[in-house]
């Protein structure tokens, strides 16, 4: 197959074209010119975009990495040179499926290849896979080491051996490691789960046992517990009535005690109240004795004094009569002087008369206020006498001595009364206490007594026969979540016949690869020397014969030994550009071995000879020139030494890229 026009809205490309010739082509462009987007473009031409891929570790998908700048659509044309045809490949798509749409013409007409297919297209062209493409004659730019794949192994292997490319060491080698690990790997595989299940029931089994055995011992233990319970309850009901029976004699008695206490104090409170109205209703009242014995003596005295007072002046008949005396006096020395009885001289004839008359009024207003004065006194006598209810004053005495009688009567019925209070209120305090201490005794948690006593042991025998409850109860919750022993152990036969058969599979599937990879031991030492040698050849070309040999390893990890030396360095140990042209060397031979030489697929390299120095630059494009008589060779670079070491040679298309 051979590239001949390119036209892509690819990436920065807007509708540009790029137009290859046979043989050799070196395109030359400045960095950032879109070397590698052509690169991009023809892989993608041949074998689409995939619209799945994701970022994933920094590196964008092509599908945004190529996304044009535009803004449009990926779109682009490819024409192609195949099985003697000038064929048109057209692809073109949308945001969500770039490049997804495809058609392949014959140029110049609508007349479509059936034969090519969007999804096949490259494999058909080529003659191989795009993870073979990448690996052989695609070499991006900074991407010239190879590593090895099932892929790229089936086609060597292929050609080296068979011709077989349906299988591949690398992919037997997986399937069986596969197959190996689904049976067991490490702590996973179907064989790890079923020993972690057999394990689980073996525990579930033990504990469905332990189970079984801590239910016995808990149905005894309760057992126990409630036959001590029931006779501890018995006890206690016995000690608790011969408790209360006490208690009840005690109380009983205590208040016997204090009934006949009480009635002796209402008998008591009653003469004290019959003693008081008596008292209240003596002349005297509730007077003291002492006070009621001073005021009678006070009385008594004043009415001695009244009786004294009222004997003064005389009695009334007397002065009265002297009254009448001196008026008859006075009416005598009248009559004399009028009868001429006496008939004294002058004035002296009226003195005797006026001396009777002023004597005669003056004893009148004497026995008018002696009669005032007379009635002021027994009006207080008689007050004072009527105070006490008496006629005479002799009775007064007899009312005091009777009300000292009465308040002495008094005064030891009210005594009385607080004594029989008193003597009341002590048994009414002493039953109180009596009580309390009773209550004590009929406070069965606490205490000393026989009771007490016998219910903190039915407590501790409660507390004992709950806990008991308890952890039946548990048991009873832990057996529901328990599975059935007889399910538990059919499951584990099953797992045991299981687990035989795999551990049959898993010592085959082990046999088997080691066999495998004893053969694999023996296709690599036919497929890795052929590759050795060919990249030997090559490297050699590139480095004058510096280097007599190269050595391989399955996975593609070239060593080079110098020329004269018995041991050959890593990759490692070489420099930049002698590592990319071992690499380089390694993607000829590869090429070489593993592309089909009837589809002649063109090697596309991207900046490849970047870190070759001059002489082993023109070495290359020496040695590429020659390759480029099988097949078409693109080679981008951002040097202008490769023009011109080819300038003017046959067989040799240059073409200069401008940077838009």
């Amino acid at each position: 197959m051979k590239l001949h026009k390119l036209t892509a809205s690819f990436g920065k490309l807007q509708n540009d074209s790029l137009v290859l010739g046979d043989g050799l082509n070196v395109i030359f462009a400045p960095n950032e010119s879109g070397k590698s987007t052509w690169c991009g473009f023809i892989q993608a031409m041949l074998y689409g975009i995939d619209s799945s891929a994701r970022e994933k570790g920094g590196v964008k998908p092509d599908k945004l990495r190529f996304a044009p700048w535009s803004g449009a659509p990926m779109a682009g044309s490819m024409e192609i040179e195949y099985a003697e045809k000038k064929i048109t490949l057209i692809r073109k798509g949308r945001e969500s499926a770039p490049m997804r749409d495809f058609s392949a013409v014959i140029t110049g007409t609508s007349d479509q290849v059936r034969e090519l297919e969007a999804a096949s297209v490259g494999e058909t062209l080529l003659g191989v896979s795009k993870d073979v493409f990448e690996r052989s004659a695609f070499i991006g730019q900074g991407r010239m080491s190879v590593s090895s794949s099932p892929e790229l192994e089936k086609r060597i292997s292929a050609i080296v051996q068979t011709g077989e490319e349906k299988s591949s060491f690398s992919e037997a080698e997986e399937r069986l490691r596969a197959a190996l690990r689904k049976r067991r790997y490490h702590k996973s595989g179907r064989l790890s789960e079923i020993e972690k299940e057999m394990e689980s029931i073996r525990a579930e089994l033990g504990d469905c046992e332990r189970e079984a055995g801590r239910g016995a011992d808990l149905k005894k233990a309760k057992a126990a517990a409630l036959e001590r319970r029931d006779s501890l309850l018995d006890r206690v009901s016995e000690a608790r009535k011969r408790a209360r029976r006490g208690t009840r004699d005690r109380l009983t008695e205590s208040r016997g005690d204090i009934r006949a206490l009480e009635t002796a104090y209402f008998e008591k409170a009653g003469a004290r109240v019959s003693a008081e109205k008596k008292l209240e209703t003596g002349l005297f009242g509730k007077e003291t004795p002492q006070a009621a014995r001073l005021r009678v003596a006070e009385d008594r005295a004043r009415l001695t004094a009244i009786e004294q007072e009222e004997g003064k002046g005389g009695s009334g008949a007397l002065n009265w009569m002297i009254c009448a005396l001196l008026m008859l006096i006075g009416v005598g020395f009248e009559l004399l002087v009028d009868f001429r009885v006496w008939t004294p001289p002058g004035f002296l004839g009226y003195v005797p008369r006026i001396a009777a008359g002023v004597l005669a009024l003056i004893q009148l207003a004497r026995i008018l206020t002696l009669r005032r004065k007379r009635k002021a006194l027994l009006a207080e006598k008689t007050g004072i006498l009527s105070g006490y209810g008496c006629e005479r004053a002799e009775q007064i005495t007899a009312l005091l001595k009777a009300h000292e009688q009465n308040h002495a009567a008094f005064i030891l019925a009210d005594e009385a009364e607080k004594q029989a209070e008193i003597a009341l209120e002590a048994a009414k305090q002493l039953q109180a206490e009596l009580e309390a201490v009773l209550l004590k005794d009929l406070d069965f948690t606490e205490g000393e007594s026989e009771a007490a006593q016998q219910t903190k042991l039915l407590e501790a025998a409660e507390a004992a026969l709950r806990n008991i409850r308890e952890q039946s109860a548990a048991w009873e919750g832990r057996q529901t979540a328990l599975k059935d022993p007889g399910l538990l152990r059919a499951r584990l036969a099953e797992l045991a016949g299981e687990h035989g058969k795999l551990t049959e599979e898993y010592d085959a599937l082990a046999l088997a690869l080691d066999t495998l990879r004893s053969a694999g031991a023996e296709i690599s030492q036919h497929v890795t020397p052929r590759l050795s040698e060919r990249t030997a050849e090559i490297f050699s070309a590139f480095t004058g014969a510096r280097y007599g040999g190269v050595m391989l390893d399955r996975e593609l990890k070239a060593l080079a030994r110098p020329q004269g030396d018995a041991v050959p360095r890593d990759a490692s140990f070489l420099s930049v550009g002698t590592v990319d042209q071992l690499y380089l060397a390694v993607r000829l031979a590869v090429c070489e071995l593993a592309l089909p030489a009837d589809k002649a697929c063109p090697l596309i390299l991207d900046d490849a000879l970047v870190n070759f120095d001059d002489t082993r630059c023109e070495r290359a494009l020496a040695l590429l020139r020659t390759l480029a008589e099988q097949r078409q060779i693109l080679l981008f670079t951002c040097h202008k030494r490769e023009m011109d070491l080819v300038a003017g040679l046959a067989a040799v298309t240059v073409t200069e890229l401008k940077d838009q």
